[in-house]
Parts: structure tokens; C-alpha cells; sequence
């Protein structure tokens, strides 16, 4: 018995759980959000858009090789190689940097997310899934923002330019333009022209000039009007048309306007023509009121177009960029890309004109505001 008793005993103990090892540590890198989501609709399509920074605090180089983008019960998008590295921003870097994905020690990289939704109002919340590789081990860490929470109806404008069809340019991925543009003032680094359009006169013959045609080239001398009920909060004039380049940072807006709508939302209009500005700060206007025109003061690398976007406060570059729509426009096709547009190609017209209520123009549309 008591043989028996000892081999049960040692069976026992064998089959004991004894002092466990730790498990590996495997650091990885921080991510966060730093402006909410926001999602709006675009050609009758919800989109939801947010920056996504990753920070390496390590001693080692670190390796994106995909970011996921989750929702519940679906996944929303997976970048990975090329569309990785075209959507990863390295501040400080050149934009044409050939490995974005590399983050050296105690450097950061900003994933711009841009996607589709099937959902009309949006997730209630986004994942984001970021896989590393280091020097000797792969990791993945992830995180869960709200949406819905921190959602706000975008701002609905009325028409910013009068009669006519106009073009209205912009990239979401584009680096170096109004969506990938970080500025650093006050100890905070925003985005104002996150949602910012440009728009130009659509060309006579379909095609853009680079050259100027005529006296009213890209629309230039075009009226310019208030897309909303507000009070001028700032208002600009005096700074020269075609300016030598390069142009300061203070002097890139040339002359603008900026009218508080309400609600901590405000809409900026830049470049606008020498002499041309017809309000003053602290006047009220009124939607449709002409309030100036379309010229190439500041920074104009396209000749003369109107910049347009609307942002939570009253600071050319010390704001974030908040979505906006138009109350109505027209769509009659559009081009390829900005790419595509400033090669001279012709525009690609549409099956038929469309019209559009409460939603935002894509990228390079053909539209008039009629």
C-alpha cells in the first residue's frame, strides 16, 4: 500500500504545474489617433478619414508591413507594400522618401487613412492593426477608436463661385498636398487643409493651359461668394498676384477670407485676386453675397484657383481641416487624376450630368454649382 501510495504521489507531482518561465517580452511601437475620425458622404458614399501616427521609441529600427483597418464584423481596408508606402507620410522626410515604413529609433510615420464604408452614418467604431518587424522578432499591437461618439455632421456649404463648370482638384493620397501637409504652430501639429479643394475654370477645349489664354485663365477675375450665413472673421488684401517663388509660409495664402459660420466652424478662402477683396473683418454677410475673386496671390502653383476648405478655428495653419459638402452642384465627369490633369490630358465626361445634394465632389470632378 504505502508503494503504492509513493507512486501515486510522484505521478502527482510530475503532472503538477512547477514555476513558470515568463513569457518573452516583444516590444512593439505606440500608435494613436489624434484627431477623431470623421466620416461624410461623397458621390452618395460615406467616407471615413483619420491620421494614424506611429512612434518608435526604441533603440532599433522598426518595419511597418501592414496596417488593417477593422470595424465590427468587417474589415474596411489592408495596406500593405506600394499602397503602404504611398499612404505613409515621414515628417520631416522628403515626400519622395524611398522607405517611409522604416521608422528609425525615436522617429514617426502618419498612416493617412482615407476609405469607403457600405454603412450610411459611419462605424460606431474603427480598429487599427499595425504589424512591425524588428531586429529579431515581429509584433502586432492594435487599438480601438470610437466614431460615432466623436462624429459631427459635416459642415453643408452653399455655392463658392457663380456660373460655369469648375474643376474640383484634389488628392486624398497626394504627398505633399492639402491632406498630408502637417503644421506645427503652438505646440500642436494640425492639418487644416485635410478636406481642402481647389478649383479652377474647367479649360475651354477640355484640356488644362499652362500657359495663360485669355484674361480670365483658370478662372481668374471670377466672383467668389460667401457659402454661408457668418461674420468676416479675418480678411486679407494687398499681397501681389504671381508672386516670385519661394513664398514664405506666412505669405502662402496670399490674400483670403475667413468667415465664421457658427458652431467653431470656419470656411478660408485663399489666393484671391490683388485688390479684389470686398469685406472687412467683423462685417456679416450673407450666403451668395459677392465677397471677392478668384486670383493667384501666395502660393499658387497652379495659376489662379480658389482654395477652399473649412477648419475649427480662426487660423490659416493653426487649425485642423473639418469635411464640409455642398447644399447642391452638378457632376459632369471629371479627370483622371491631378496628374493627369496637369499633363494636358483631356477630361473623361460622365454617362450624364448628375446632380448632388448635401455631398462632396470627388477628386478632379467636372462640376458647375447650377
Amino acid at each position: 500500500m504505502i508503494w503504492l501510495f509513493l507512486v501515486a504521489l510522484v505521478n502527482a507531482l510530475a503532472g503538477a504545474p512547477g514555476p513558470q518561465s515568463p513569457a518573452p517580452v516583444v516590444q512593439s511601437v505606440h500608435i494613436e489617433v489624434p484627431f477623431a475620425p470623421v466620416v461624410f458622404t461623397q458621390e452618395h458614399r460615406t467616407q471615413l478619414v483619420y491620421e494614424l501616427h506611429i512612434t518608435n521609441f526604441q533603440r532599433t529600427d522598426v518595419t511597418v508591413t501592414a496596417v488593417t483597418v477593422e470595424a465590427p464584423n468587417t474589415v474596411l481596408g489592408q495596406f500593405t507594400d506600394a499602397d503602404l508606402r504611398q499612404r505613409m507620410v515621414r515628417p520631416g522626410l522628403r515626400n519622395d522618401h524611398a522607405t517611409p515604413q522604416v521608422i528609425g529609433p525615436g522617429m514617426r510615420a502618419v498612416v493617412n487613412v482615407w476609405l469607403q464604408t457600405m454603412e450610411p452614418f459611419g462605424p460606431e467604431s474603427v480598429t487599427n492593426i499595425v504589424d512591425v518587424e524588428l531586429a529579431s522578432a515581429r509584433a502586432q499591437v492594435r487599438n480601438t477608436i470610437p466614431v460615432r461618439q466623436v462624429y459631427r455632421p459635416a459642415t453643408v456649404l452653399d455655392a463658392p463661385l457663380g456660373a460655369g463648370q469648375w474643376v474640383a482638384i484634389y488628392d486624398p493620397l497626394l504627398k505633399g498636398g492639402h491632406r498630408t501637409a502637417i503644421y506645427t504652430l503652438d505646440g500642436r501639429a494640425r492639418i487644416p487643409g485635410r478636406f481642402a479643394i481647389d478649383f479652377i475654370r474647367m479649360p475651354s477645349g477640355g484640356a488644362y493651359a499652362r500657359t495663360p489664354e485669355a484674361g480670365d485663365w483658370n478662372g481668374r477675375g471670377a466672383d467668389v461668394l460667401a457659402v454661408a450665413d457668418g461674420t468676416i472673421a479675418a480678411a486679407v488684401d494687398g499681397e501681389p498676384d504671381n508672386p516670385l517663388s519661394p513664398v514664405p509660409a506666412d505669405k502662402a495664402s496670399g490674400n483670403y477670407i475667413t468667415i465664421d459660420m457658427g458652431a467653431g466652424q470656419f470656411a478660408f478662402y485663399e489666393h484671391l485676386l490683388r485688390g479684389s477683396v470686398r469685406v472687412k473683418a467683423g462685417q456679416a454677410v450673407r450666403r451668395g453675397d459677392v465677397i471677392a475673386q478668384v486670383g493667384s496671390s501666395g502660393s499658387s502653383s497652379i495659376g489662379p484657383h480658389l482654395h477652399l476648405h473649412v477648419a475649427d478655428a480662426n487660423s490659416v495653419l493653426g487649425a485642423e481641416g473639418t469635411p464640409f459638402v455642398f447644399r447642391r452642384y452638378t457632376g459632369f465627369g471629371g479627370f483622371s487624376s491631378i496628374d493627369a490633369l496637369m499633363k494636358g490630358e483631356q477630361w473623361q465626361p460622365g454617362t450624364s450630368a448628375s446632380v448632388r445634394f448635401n455631398a462632396r465632389p470627388g477628386p478632379n470632378t467636372v462640376i458647375s454649382f447650377r
